[in-house]
């Protein structure tokens, strides 16, 4: 059975019983402090459509989520989508005092969300924790809202780090097997000391009204942090962009570039005008570092670029023609949202037939057994450039598959063009 990744809001009117209760004295004076800072949040969607107008249209429905306070004041954290489409939202505290809340501000490229309260008092407010500084295997705690069951508290690990479950492309997701269930979302997920290291948002399940199997997904602290002070300084956040497409360095890409390991991301594309161009990057380089930071990932260079105050000078180490070179790059803003004559020429190994194009090669027949059919080519493709020489012409292909072969790589990688999808750089298999 297929399973799926589900986001953590529930329809009222479920329970169970929650497992992993506290036990020793040290988890009960923690999590007795850090209770009052984590609320239940209830909503309201209206229906839509004909049926929501009229006499005995019907009423909305409620759901059920959780949140933790920000700011003493009155300013609650939330994932985006326990609130989305809310004609009204109410919060409940530890101590049962019901408050009326209110859309202070949200997340375009994150599950992120700000509500307001006014309470007759100042309310307890969360710690944070670096959560760079968090390791698998490090005790955690989830406290929040599950099926309506508020206040509820689940014990576990770090079960992983940076989890992608193409949520967003900055997914930088800690997974933990701490009982996450439906009502969990919003609500923190805190590290031994009493600090939050998270925000629950989503739980891995074989069927859509599941519970927890031990596969929860928590959005990590800094990345609240800062979209928080985004949220809460819209004037002074500007999010910096290099204007390139990049994708991850897989074995395959590393064996076709002659590289000794696969490390970095490579580069798909750059826009014309933007940063990237005008330093002189190009497509098919590697970067291996930006500033001081390792590159290991695409979604983790993303999320470094857009830190980088615009205007920001920053050295990045680049793989080009099977050396090292350093290129000095000046981060751009990124702009808000609100984000032919056909001549067959046929090859062996990938099996395919391409024609001279006006802006590269054209893949015009594939076999159904062929390395490139294999690694994803298309009829219709256009390859703008094998490893790092731009392609005109099909002898061009020819002789780079074999100056490949007589390298004894076992891949060539190739960059091709595709009308509903950009760029894209594939690995194609020679043997």
């Amino acid at each position: 059975m297929v399973g799926r990744v589900i986001l953590l809001v529930v329809a009222l009117g479920v329970a169970s019983i929650e497992a992993g209760a506290v036990e020793t004295a040290t988890d009960q004076e923690l999590v007795a402090r850090e209770l009052p800072a984590v609320v239940s949040i209830s909503i309201l969607r209206s229906p839509t459509g004909a049926a929501a107008t009229g006499a005995g249209a019907p009423r909305g429905r409620r759901f059920l989520g959780s949140g933790f306070v920000l700011d003493p004041d009155g300013i609650i954290l939330t994932n985006r989508h326990v609130i989305a489409g809310a004609s009204d939202i109410l919060v409940t505290l530890q101590d049962n005092t019901l408050l009326h809340g209110t859309l202070l501000a949200q997340a375009d490229d994150i599950d992120l969300a700000m509500v307001k309260v006014d309470p007759e008092s100042k309310l307890s407010a969360v710690r944070f924790a670096d959560s760079d500084s968090v390791h698998v295997a490090d005790r955690v705690f989830a406290i929040g809202n599950p099926l309506g069951l508020g206040g509820s508290v689940t014990r576990g690990i770090v079960s992983a780090l940076n989890r992608d479950i193409s949520d967003t492309p900055f997914d930088d997701y800690i997974q933990t097997d701490a009982a996450i269930n439906h009502g969990n979302s919003g609500g923190p997920l805190f590290n031994e000391r009493g600090e939050v290291i998270g925000m629950n948002t989503a739980l891995f399940s074989p069927e859509a009204t599941s519970g927890s199997i031990g596969l929860g997904f928590a959005i990590p602290a800094n990345d609240v942090k800062y979209v928080a002070n985004a949220l809460l300084r819209p004037d002074r956040m500007r999010a910096g962009t290099l204007d390139f497409r990049i994708q991850q360095v897989t074995p395959e890409i590393a064996d076709a570039l002659d590289m000794s390991k696969a490390e970095g991301v490579i580069v798909g594309g750059t826009t014309e005008g933007g940063a990237a161009s005008k330093c002189g990057i190009v497509a098919g380089d590697i970067i291996l570092r930006y500033g001081d930071l390792a590159v290991k990932d695409v979604r983790a260079l993303a999320r470094a670029i857009a830190r980088t105050p615009p205007g920001t000078k920053v050295a990045l180490r680049v793989w080009r023609n099977d050396e090292p070179i350093v290129i000095a790059a000046t981060v751009q803003e990124m702009p808000h949202a609100a984000t032919p004559a056909l001549r067959q020429s046929p090859t062996n190994g990938p099996g395919w037939h391409l024609a001279k194009g006006p802006s590269g090669v054209v893949v015009t027949q594939l076999a159904d057994d062929g390395t490139a059919t294999e690694a994803g080519v298309i009829v219709g493709d256009i390859i703008v450039q094998m490893h790092q020489e731009r392609v005109t012409d099909p002898d061009d292909v020819e002789r780079l598959v074999t100056a490949a072969r007589q390298r004894q790589r076992h891949y060539v990688a190739m960059l091709v063009k595709r009308d509903t999808e950009g760029l894209r750089w594939l690995a194609i298999g020679l043997e």
